[in-house]
Protein backbone atom coordinates (compact mmCIF):
# COMPACT_ATOMS: atom_id res chain seq x y z
CA UNK A 1 0.00 0.00 0.00
CA UNK A 2 2.87 2.57 0.00
CA UNK A 3 2.62 3.05 -3.70
CA UNK A 4 -0.50 3.89 -3.53
CA UNK A 5 -0.65 7.43 -3.15
CA UNK A 6 1.84 8.42 -6.11
CA UNK A 7 -0.85 7.18 -8.46
CA UNK A 8 -2.42 10.66 -8.07
CA UNK A 9 0.59 12.10 -9.73
CA UNK A 10 -1.42 11.92 -12.77
CA UNK A 11 -3.84 14.42 -11.62
CA UNK A 12 -1.38 17.23 -10.42
CA UNK A 13 2.11 17.22 -10.65
CA UNK A 14 2.99 20.52 -8.67
CA UNK A 15 0.32 19.95 -5.68
CA UNK A 16 1.03 15.82 -5.24
CA UNK A 17 4.70 16.15 -4.37
CA UNK A 18 3.64 18.29 -1.52
CA UNK A 19 1.07 16.31 0.48
CA UNK A 20 2.11 12.29 -0.42
CA UNK A 21 4.76 12.55 2.19
CA UNK A 22 2.48 13.18 4.78
CA UNK A 23 -0.31 10.58 2.73
CA UNK A 24 2.40 8.23 3.12
CA UNK A 25 3.35 8.69 6.97
CA UNK A 26 -0.65 7.86 7.18
CA UNK A 27 -0.89 4.68 5.76
CA UNK A 28 2.76 3.53 7.02
CA UNK A 29 1.18 4.26 11.01
CA UNK A 30 -2.26 2.56 10.01
CA UNK A 31 -1.19 -0.33 8.83
CA UNK A 32 -0.46 -1.44 12.76
CA UNK A 33 -2.61 -5.18 12.18
CA UNK A 34 -0.36 -6.45 8.74
CA UNK A 35 1.94 -8.15 11.85
CA UNK A 36 5.37 -9.88 10.00
CA UNK A 37 8.40 -10.65 10.91
CA UNK A 38 11.11 -7.96 11.54
CA UNK A 39 13.46 -10.26 10.62
CA UNK A 40 16.03 -8.91 7.45
CA UNK A 41 14.80 -10.33 4.63
CA UNK A 42 18.19 -12.30 3.62
CA UNK A 43 17.70 -14.49 6.59
CA UNK A 44 14.27 -15.15 5.20
CA UNK A 45 13.40 -18.35 4.03
CA UNK A 46 12.69 -18.65 0.12
CA UNK A 47 9.32 -18.80 0.58
CA UNK A 48 6.58 -17.97 3.69
CA UNK A 49 3.55 -19.49 4.30
CA UNK A 50 0.69 -16.75 2.83
CA UNK A 51 -2.54 -16.58 5.62
CA UNK A 52 -4.83 -14.51 3.50
CA UNK A 53 -8.24 -15.74 3.17
CA UNK A 54 -9.76 -16.73 -0.20
CA UNK A 55 -12.05 -13.38 -1.40
CA UNK A 56 -15.52 -13.51 0.09
CA UNK A 57 -17.75 -11.89 -2.85
CA UNK A 58 -19.34 -13.44 -5.89
CA UNK A 59 -18.39 -11.72 -8.68
CA UNK A 60 -21.35 -13.47 -10.64
CA UNK A 61 -24.05 -12.07 -8.44
CA UNK A 62 -22.55 -8.72 -8.01
CA UNK A 63 -22.41 -8.37 -11.89
CA UNK A 64 -26.10 -8.68 -11.90
CA UNK A 65 -26.56 -5.20 -9.45
CA UNK A 66 -29.13 -3.58 -11.38
CA UNK A 67 -30.57 0.06 -10.02
CA UNK A 68 -33.71 1.63 -11.48
CA UNK A 69 -31.91 5.02 -10.09
CA UNK A 70 -29.77 4.76 -13.29
CA UNK A 71 -32.97 6.63 -15.23
CA UNK A 72 -32.73 9.79 -15.90
CA UNK A 73 -35.92 10.53 -14.58
CA UNK A 74 -34.44 10.75 -10.93
CA UNK A 75 -32.01 13.15 -12.04
CA UNK A 76 -34.82 15.54 -12.92
CA UNK A 77 -36.42 14.52 -9.78
CA UNK A 78 -33.18 15.34 -8.12
CA UNK A 79 -32.83 18.83 -9.73
CA UNK A 80 -36.25 19.70 -8.95
CA UNK A 81 -35.62 19.00 -5.40
CA UNK A 82 -32.99 21.02 -5.31
CA UNK A 83 -34.11 24.33 -6.51
CA UNK A 84 -36.86 23.98 -3.65
CA UNK A 85 -33.79 23.25 -1.27
CA UNK A 86 -31.86 26.42 -2.62
CA UNK A 87 -34.44 28.76 -1.43
CA UNK A 88 -33.38 27.72 1.95
CA UNK A 89 -30.21 30.38 0.95
CA UNK A 90 -32.46 33.11 -0.10
CA UNK A 91 -34.73 33.02 3.31
CA UNK A 92 -34.63 36.72 5.17
CA UNK A 93 -35.39 35.19 8.52
CA UNK A 94 -32.99 32.52 8.26
CA UNK A 95 -30.56 33.44 11.09
CA UNK A 96 -26.61 32.75 10.65
CA UNK A 97 -26.97 29.75 12.95
CA UNK A 98 -30.04 28.20 11.38
CA UNK A 99 -27.52 28.78 7.88
CA UNK A 100 -24.51 27.10 9.60
CA UNK A 101 -26.19 24.17 10.27
CA UNK A 102 -27.72 24.11 6.83
CA UNK A 103 -24.47 24.09 5.27
CA UNK A 104 -23.33 21.27 7.37
CA UNK A 105 -26.11 19.25 6.73
CA UNK A 106 -26.01 19.13 3.42
CA UNK A 107 -21.87 18.76 3.65
CA UNK A 108 -22.55 15.81 5.75
CA UNK A 109 -25.49 14.89 3.55
CA UNK A 110 -23.27 14.35 0.68
CA UNK A 111 -24.70 17.31 -1.11
CA UNK A 112 -22.54 20.20 -1.61
CA UNK A 113 -21.76 19.03 -5.23
CA UNK A 114 -25.58 20.66 -5.87
CA UNK A 115 -24.81 23.88 -3.73
CA UNK A 116 -21.36 25.15 -3.84
CA UNK A 117 -22.02 28.59 -5.30
CA UNK A 118 -24.90 28.92 -2.37
CA UNK A 119 -22.78 27.73 0.23
CA UNK A 120 -19.64 29.84 -0.80
CA UNK A 121 -22.07 33.33 -0.75
CA UNK A 122 -23.58 32.29 2.14
CA UNK A 123 -19.92 31.33 4.36
CA UNK A 124 -18.42 35.02 3.21
CA UNK A 125 -21.78 36.39 4.65
CA UNK A 126 -21.74 35.12 7.87
CA UNK A 127 -18.19 35.02 8.57
CA UNK A 128 -18.69 38.47 10.81
CA UNK A 129 -22.01 37.94 11.89
CA UNK A 130 -21.73 35.10 14.02
CA UNK A 131 -19.76 36.89 16.96
CA UNK A 132 -22.84 39.53 17.05
CA UNK A 133 -25.63 37.14 16.65
CA UNK A 134 -28.16 38.29 19.30
CA UNK A 135 -28.67 34.72 20.50
CA UNK A 136 -27.94 33.56 23.83
CA UNK A 137 -24.22 33.09 24.76
CA UNK A 138 -24.13 29.15 24.89
CA UNK A 139 -25.86 29.25 21.57
CA UNK A 140 -23.26 31.87 20.06
CA UNK A 141 -20.44 29.41 20.92
CA UNK A 142 -22.02 26.89 19.75
CA UNK A 143 -22.33 28.95 16.51
CA UNK A 144 -18.72 30.15 16.74
CA UNK A 145 -17.48 26.41 16.86
CA UNK A 146 -19.52 25.62 14.04
CA UNK A 147 -18.49 28.25 12.05
CA UNK A 148 -14.72 27.85 12.43
CA UNK A 149 -15.05 24.14 11.52
CA UNK A 150 -17.20 24.55 8.48
CA UNK A 151 -14.75 27.82 7.22
CA UNK A 152 -11.59 25.46 7.61
CA UNK A 153 -13.54 22.38 5.75
CA UNK A 154 -13.88 24.92 3.02
CA UNK A 155 -10.52 26.41 2.67
CA UNK A 156 -11.74 29.98 3.95
CA UNK A 157 -9.03 31.19 6.43
CA UNK A 158 -10.27 31.15 10.04
CA UNK A 159 -7.75 31.88 13.19
CA UNK A 160 -7.56 29.39 15.98
CA UNK A 161 -8.29 32.71 18.09
CA UNK A 162 -12.22 32.70 17.11
CA UNK A 163 -11.73 29.71 19.92
CA UNK A 164 -10.24 31.60 22.69
CA UNK A 165 -13.27 33.09 24.21
CA UNK A 166 -14.48 29.90 24.93
CA UNK A 167 -12.65 29.41 28.08
CA UNK A 168 -10.91 32.97 28.98
CA UNK A 169 -13.68 35.20 27.59
CA UNK A 170 -17.33 36.27 29.12
CA UNK A 171 -18.69 33.78 27.55
CA UNK A 172 -16.58 30.57 28.59
CA UNK A 173 -17.43 27.12 27.99
CA UNK A 174 -19.61 24.86 30.29
CA UNK A 175 -17.84 21.39 30.59
CA UNK A 176 -21.50 20.27 30.13
CA UNK A 177 -22.58 21.34 27.03
CA UNK A 178 -22.45 18.31 25.06
CA UNK A 179 -23.18 20.02 21.47
CA UNK A 180 -20.84 22.43 21.89
CA UNK A 181 -17.84 20.22 23.29
CA UNK A 182 -18.13 17.96 20.43
CA UNK A 183 -18.27 20.80 17.71
CA UNK A 184 -14.93 22.31 19.45
CA UNK A 185 -13.50 18.90 19.45
CA UNK A 186 -14.45 18.76 15.30
CA UNK A 187 -12.54 22.14 14.80
CA UNK A 188 -9.38 21.31 17.00
CA UNK A 189 -8.79 18.35 14.53
CA UNK A 190 -8.25 20.57 11.70
CA UNK A 191 -5.79 22.21 13.10
CA UNK A 192 -1.90 23.06 11.24
CA UNK A 193 1.49 23.34 13.35
CA UNK A 194 2.57 25.64 15.91
CA UNK A 195 -1.46 26.33 16.93
CA UNK A 196 -1.12 25.51 20.23
CA UNK A 197 -4.22 27.11 21.39
CA UNK A 198 -6.14 23.89 19.01
CA UNK A 199 -3.49 21.46 21.04
CA UNK A 200 -5.30 22.86 24.81
CA UNK A 201 -8.48 22.75 23.12
CA UNK A 202 -8.50 19.52 21.57
CA UNK A 203 -6.93 18.14 24.90
CA UNK A 204 -9.55 20.03 26.89
CA UNK A 205 -12.87 18.69 25.24
CA UNK A 206 -11.72 15.10 25.12
CA UNK A 207 -11.17 15.02 28.76
CA UNK A 208 -14.58 16.41 29.55
CA UNK A 209 -16.24 14.10 26.76
CA UNK A 210 -14.60 11.24 27.97
CA UNK A 211 -15.83 12.50 31.74
CA UNK A 212 -19.36 13.14 30.37
CA UNK A 213 -19.02 9.67 28.41
CA UNK A 214 -18.34 7.60 31.58
CA UNK A 215 -22.01 8.71 33.58
CA UNK A 216 -24.69 7.37 33.15
CA UNK A 217 -27.26 9.96 32.77
CA UNK A 218 -25.20 10.86 29.59
CA UNK A 219 -26.11 9.51 26.09
CA UNK A 220 -24.07 10.25 23.02
CA UNK A 221 -25.94 7.43 20.41
CA UNK A 222 -22.95 7.46 18.17
CA UNK A 223 -21.57 10.84 18.91
CA UNK A 224 -18.96 9.51 21.35
CA UNK A 225 -17.47 7.78 17.96
CA UNK A 226 -15.63 11.68 17.64
CA UNK A 227 -13.47 11.01 20.56
CA UNK A 228 -11.47 9.05 18.66
CA UNK A 229 -12.58 8.94 14.92
CA UNK A 230 -13.06 13.02 14.22
CA UNK A 231 -14.92 13.92 10.73
CA UNK A 232 -11.58 15.63 9.63
CA UNK A 233 -10.71 11.54 9.61
CA UNK A 234 -13.34 10.06 7.51
CA UNK A 235 -14.57 9.59 4.01
CA UNK A 236 -17.68 12.33 3.77
CA UNK A 237 -19.38 9.77 1.44
CA UNK A 238 -19.02 6.54 3.25
CA UNK A 239 -20.61 8.31 6.69
CA UNK A 240 -23.38 9.87 4.38
CA UNK A 241 -25.91 6.82 4.79
CA UNK A 242 -25.54 6.96 8.68
CA UNK A 243 -26.13 10.40 8.43
CA UNK A 244 -29.23 10.29 6.90
CA UNK A 245 -30.65 7.64 9.39
CA UNK A 246 -29.48 10.24 12.16
CA UNK A 247 -31.23 12.96 10.85
CA UNK A 248 -34.71 10.56 9.30
CA UNK A 249 -35.02 9.97 13.47
CA UNK A 250 -34.79 13.53 14.13
CA UNK A 251 -37.39 14.85 11.29
CA UNK A 252 -38.73 18.13 13.72
CA UNK A 253 -35.35 19.49 13.16
CA UNK A 254 -34.42 18.40 9.79
CA UNK A 255 -35.56 20.06 6.35
CA UNK A 256 -37.91 17.25 4.36
CA UNK A 257 -36.90 18.43 1.18
CA UNK A 258 -33.22 18.44 1.91
CA UNK A 259 -33.37 15.09 3.25
CA UNK A 260 -35.86 13.42 0.53
CA UNK A 261 -32.46 15.06 -1.75
CA UNK A 262 -29.82 13.43 0.23
CA UNK A 263 -31.90 9.73 0.21
CA UNK A 264 -32.61 10.15 -4.10
CA UNK A 265 -29.07 11.13 -4.53
CA UNK A 266 -27.50 8.29 -2.44
CA UNK A 267 -29.14 6.19 -4.70
CA UNK A 268 -28.35 7.60 -7.95
CA UNK A 269 -24.56 7.87 -7.17
CA UNK A 270 -24.82 4.25 -5.58
CA UNK A 271 -25.90 3.06 -9.19
CA UNK A 272 -23.43 5.09 -10.86
CA UNK A 273 -20.74 3.36 -8.33
CA UNK A 274 -22.61 -0.26 -9.63
CA UNK A 275 -21.94 0.30 -12.95
CA UNK A 276 -18.40 1.11 -12.59
CA UNK A 277 -17.86 -1.53 -9.87
CA UNK A 278 -18.93 -4.51 -13.03
CA UNK A 279 -16.64 -2.55 -15.21
CA UNK A 280 -14.14 -3.37 -13.01
CA UNK A 281 -15.40 -7.11 -12.03
CA UNK A 282 -15.25 -7.38 -16.15
CA UNK A 283 -11.61 -7.13 -16.12
CA UNK A 284 -10.72 -8.62 -13.29
CA UNK A 285 -11.91 -11.57 -14.56
CA UNK A 286 -10.73 -11.41 -17.91
CA UNK A 287 -6.92 -10.65 -16.84
CA UNK A 288 -7.72 -14.49 -15.17
CA UNK A 289 -4.15 -13.69 -13.19
CA UNK A 290 -5.73 -14.82 -9.57
CA UNK A 291 -5.61 -18.79 -11.47
CA UNK A 292 -1.53 -18.20 -12.37
CA UNK A 293 -1.04 -16.20 -8.30
CA UNK A 294 -2.36 -18.29 -5.97
CA UNK A 295 -1.20 -17.07 -3.30
CA UNK A 296 -2.10 -13.67 -3.83
CA UNK A 297 -5.19 -11.62 -2.65
CA UNK A 298 -8.05 -11.34 -4.67
CA UNK A 299 -9.69 -8.21 -3.68
CA UNK A 300 -10.51 -6.43 -6.60
CA UNK A 301 -14.01 -5.18 -4.65
CA UNK A 302 -11.71 -4.00 -1.49
CA UNK A 303 -9.82 -1.88 -4.33
CA UNK A 304 -12.64 -0.55 -5.69
CA UNK A 305 -14.46 0.31 -2.26
CA UNK A 306 -10.86 2.21 -1.89
CA UNK A 307 -11.07 4.16 -5.15
CA UNK A 308 -14.77 5.41 -4.59
CA UNK A 309 -13.92 6.69 -1.45
CA UNK A 310 -11.10 9.01 -3.17
CA UNK A 311 -13.48 10.04 -5.80
CA UNK A 312 -16.60 9.27 -4.95
CA UNK A 313 -18.60 11.61 -7.31
CA UNK A 314 -20.17 10.22 -10.12
CA UNK A 315 -18.03 12.19 -12.86
CA UNK A 316 -15.14 10.49 -11.40
CA UNK A 317 -15.91 6.84 -13.51
CA UNK A 318 -12.66 6.87 -15.24
CA UNK A 319 -10.46 7.89 -12.41
CA UNK A 320 -12.15 5.28 -10.50
CA UNK A 321 -11.61 2.70 -12.54
CA UNK A 322 -8.21 3.63 -13.19
CA UNK A 323 -7.52 3.47 -9.67
CA UNK A 324 -8.64 -0.25 -8.72
CA UNK A 325 -6.93 -1.54 -11.19
CA UNK A 326 -3.54 0.30 -9.67
CA UNK A 327 -4.54 -0.59 -6.14
CA UNK A 328 -5.13 -4.24 -7.26
CA UNK A 329 -1.56 -4.86 -8.62
CA UNK A 330 -0.29 -2.63 -5.83
CA UNK A 331 -1.67 -5.46 -3.71
CA UNK A 332 -0.76 -7.94 -5.79
CA UNK A 333 3.08 -6.62 -6.62
CA UNK A 334 2.97 -6.46 -2.33
CA UNK A 335 2.53 -9.97 -2.00
CA UNK A 336 5.06 -10.80 -4.49
CA UNK A 337 7.67 -8.82 -2.44
CA UNK A 338 6.16 -10.12 1.06
CA UNK A 339 5.23 -13.99 0.44
CA UNK A 340 6.45 -15.14 -2.45
CA UNK A 341 9.96 -13.93 -4.00
CA UNK A 342 13.57 -14.61 -2.44
CA UNK A 343 15.88 -11.57 -2.22
CA UNK A 344 17.90 -12.04 -5.07
CA UNK A 345 13.90 -12.49 -7.21
CA UNK A 346 12.58 -9.37 -5.74
CA UNK A 347 15.66 -7.23 -6.61
CA UNK A 348 15.34 -8.47 -10.02
CA UNK A 349 11.99 -7.73 -9.99
CA UNK A 350 12.55 -3.71 -8.79
CA UNK A 351 15.06 -3.35 -11.69
CA UNK A 352 12.03 -4.25 -13.95
CA UNK A 353 10.25 -2.27 -12.81
CA UNK A 354 12.67 0.58 -12.75
CA UNK A 355 13.87 0.14 -16.17
CA UNK A 356 10.28 -0.70 -17.20
CA UNK A 357 11.19 -3.64 -19.06
CA UNK A 358 9.80 -7.25 -20.07
CA UNK A 359 13.01 -8.80 -21.04
CA UNK A 360 14.20 -7.52 -17.08
CA UNK A 361 11.85 -10.35 -15.81
CA UNK A 362 13.25 -13.19 -17.88
CA UNK A 363 14.86 -16.13 -15.80
CA UNK A 364 12.26 -15.10 -12.65
CA UNK A 365 9.19 -17.77 -11.78
CA UNK A 366 6.51 -17.88 -14.30
CA UNK A 367 3.76 -16.56 -11.59
CA UNK A 368 6.41 -13.80 -10.97
CA UNK A 369 6.63 -12.83 -14.88
CA UNK A 370 2.97 -12.91 -15.55
CA UNK A 371 2.36 -10.48 -12.33
CA UNK A 372 4.92 -8.06 -14.58
CA UNK A 373 3.42 -8.12 -17.54
CA UNK A 374 -0.36 -7.94 -16.22
CA UNK A 375 0.96 -4.28 -14.19
CA UNK A 376 3.14 -3.46 -17.40
CA UNK A 377 0.36 -3.92 -20.27
CA UNK A 378 -2.30 -2.24 -17.47
CA UNK A 379 0.12 0.70 -16.76
CA UNK A 380 0.39 1.18 -20.88
CA UNK A 381 -3.36 1.04 -21.15
CA UNK A 382 -4.05 3.53 -18.24
CA UNK A 383 -1.79 6.03 -19.48
CA UNK A 384 -3.25 5.59 -23.68
CA UNK A 385 -6.50 6.23 -21.87
CA UNK A 386 -5.49 8.97 -19.57
CA UNK A 387 -3.78 10.27 -22.83
CA UNK A 388 -6.23 10.63 -25.10
CA UNK A 389 -9.20 11.99 -22.76
CA UNK A 390 -6.97 14.50 -20.96
CA UNK A 391 -4.32 15.25 -23.59
CA UNK A 392 -1.05 16.77 -22.64
CA UNK A 393 2.13 14.47 -22.06
CA UNK A 394 1.71 11.03 -21.30
CA UNK A 395 0.90 9.96 -17.84
CA UNK A 396 3.15 7.15 -17.68
CA UNK A 397 6.24 8.29 -15.81
CA UNK A 398 3.81 9.29 -12.93
CA UNK A 399 2.12 5.61 -12.90
CA UNK A 400 5.62 3.92 -13.39
CA UNK A 401 6.19 5.26 -9.67
CA UNK A 402 3.59 3.00 -8.36
CA UNK A 403 5.39 -1.05 -7.19
CA UNK A 404 9.09 0.93 -7.50
CA UNK A 405 9.07 -0.47 -3.61
CA UNK A 406 12.48 -1.51 -2.85
CA UNK A 407 11.23 -3.12 0.26
CA UNK A 408 11.45 -6.35 2.60
CA UNK A 409 9.00 -7.44 4.87
CA UNK A 410 6.90 -4.44 6.78
CA UNK A 411 6.65 -4.61 10.54
CA UNK A 412 3.76 -3.62 12.20
CA UNK A 413 5.01 0.11 13.29
CA UNK A 414 3.69 -0.35 17.04
CA UNK A 415 5.73 -3.40 16.67
CA UNK A 416 8.83 -1.77 15.39
CA UNK A 417 8.58 1.29 18.56
CA UNK A 418 7.82 -1.47 21.07
CA UNK A 419 11.17 -3.13 20.01
CA UNK A 420 13.05 0.04 19.06
CA UNK A 421 12.26 1.97 22.15
CA UNK A 422 11.70 -1.03 24.57
CA UNK A 423 8.42 0.56 25.88
CA UNK A 424 4.89 -1.08 26.17
CA UNK A 425 2.17 -1.82 23.71
CA UNK A 426 -0.03 0.74 24.71
CA UNK A 427 3.03 3.74 25.00
CA UNK A 428 3.92 2.90 20.98
CA UNK A 429 -0.33 3.04 20.44
CA UNK A 430 0.11 6.81 21.81
CA UNK A 431 3.50 7.35 20.21
CA UNK A 432 2.03 6.18 16.70
CA UNK A 433 -0.98 8.35 17.59
CA UNK A 434 1.33 10.90 17.53
CA UNK A 435 2.79 10.60 14.28
CA UNK A 436 -0.66 10.38 12.91
CA UNK A 437 -1.51 14.04 14.65
CA UNK A 438 1.15 15.44 13.10
CA UNK A 439 0.77 14.25 9.66
CA UNK A 440 -2.87 15.55 10.09
CA UNK A 441 -1.73 18.65 10.32
CA UNK A 442 0.79 18.64 7.75
CA UNK A 443 -2.48 17.97 5.04
CA UNK A 444 -4.70 20.56 7.16
CA UNK A 445 -2.19 23.17 6.45
CA UNK A 446 -1.25 22.36 2.32
CA UNK A 447 -4.94 21.69 1.61
CA UNK A 448 -5.45 25.40 3.37
CA UNK A 449 -3.29 27.43 1.49
CA UNK A 450 -3.46 25.53 -1.75
CA UNK A 451 -5.20 27.90 -4.38
CA UNK A 452 -8.82 27.43 -4.79
CA UNK A 453 -8.80 25.92 -8.22
CA UNK A 454 -6.46 23.74 -7.09
CA UNK A 455 -8.48 22.67 -3.85
CA UNK A 456 -10.82 19.73 -5.61
CA UNK A 457 -8.22 18.07 -7.05
CA UNK A 458 -6.51 18.51 -3.74
CA UNK A 459 -9.46 17.05 -1.87
CA UNK A 460 -9.19 13.85 -3.77
CA UNK A 461 -5.47 13.50 -2.25
CA UNK A 462 -6.54 14.05 0.94
CA UNK A 463 -9.14 11.33 0.91
CA UNK A 464 -6.43 8.92 -0.04
CA UNK A 465 -4.96 9.40 3.94
CA UNK A 466 -8.96 8.86 4.85
CA UNK A 467 -9.19 5.79 3.24
CA UNK A 468 -5.89 4.58 5.35
CA UNK A 469 -7.97 5.20 7.92
CA UNK A 470 -11.15 3.17 6.74
CA UNK A 471 -8.94 0.44 5.44
CA UNK A 472 -6.99 0.07 8.55
CA UNK A 473 -9.07 1.17 11.32
CA UNK A 474 -10.39 -1.62 12.27
CA UNK A 475 -7.52 -4.32 11.37
CA UNK A 476 -6.14 -5.31 7.85
CA UNK A 477 -9.25 -4.34 5.58
CA UNK A 478 -7.39 -5.72 2.70
CA UNK A 479 -6.04 -8.94 4.11
CA UNK A 480 -9.42 -9.72 6.43
CA UNK A 481 -12.74 -9.20 4.13
CA UNK A 482 -15.89 -10.61 6.38
CA UNK A 483 -15.59 -7.54 8.94
CA UNK A 484 -16.09 -3.89 8.86
CA UNK A 485 -14.75 -3.62 5.53
CA UNK A 486 -17.88 -6.27 3.79
CA UNK A 487 -20.35 -4.35 6.22
CA UNK A 488 -18.81 -1.20 4.58
CA UNK A 489 -18.93 -2.63 0.92
CA UNK A 490 -22.23 -3.79 0.97
CA UNK A 491 -24.08 -0.51 3.08
CA UNK A 492 -22.84 2.00 0.58
CA UNK A 493 -22.37 0.20 -2.45
CA UNK A 494 -24.57 -2.81 -2.87
CA UNK A 495 -28.11 -2.27 -0.69
CA UNK A 496 -29.95 1.44 -1.84
CA UNK A 497 -32.17 3.28 0.68
CA UNK A 498 -35.50 2.19 0.51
Amino acid sequence: MKGLHNYSCIFSTSIIPILCPNIVSLFSTMQTNKLHSTIKKQSLPERKICTYKPNIWKYDHLLTLTSEYSEEKYKVEAEKLKEEVSYTFSNSTISPLDLLELIDSIDKLGLSCYFEVETKEALEKIIMSVKTSSSSKEENLYATALCFRLLREHGHHASQDMLKDFFDGKGKLKVSDVKTLLEVLEGSYLSMEGENLLDDTRMFTTKNLKSLVSKSDYTFTNKDYTLSFPLAWRVKWYDVRKHICAQELERNNTNPMLLKLAKLNFNIVQATHQKDLKHVLRWWRNLSIVEDLSFTRDRIVESFFCAVGVAPEPRHGNMRKWLTKVIELVLIIDDVYDIYGSLAQVQQFTRAIEKWDPNEVEGLPECMQICFRSLHDTVEEISVEIQQQKGGLSALPYLKQVAELERGDVASSILCYMQQENVSEDVAREHIKSIILDSWKKINYHFNTVSTSHRKLVKHVVNEARMAHVMYQFGDGFGVQDGETRDQVLFNLVHPIT
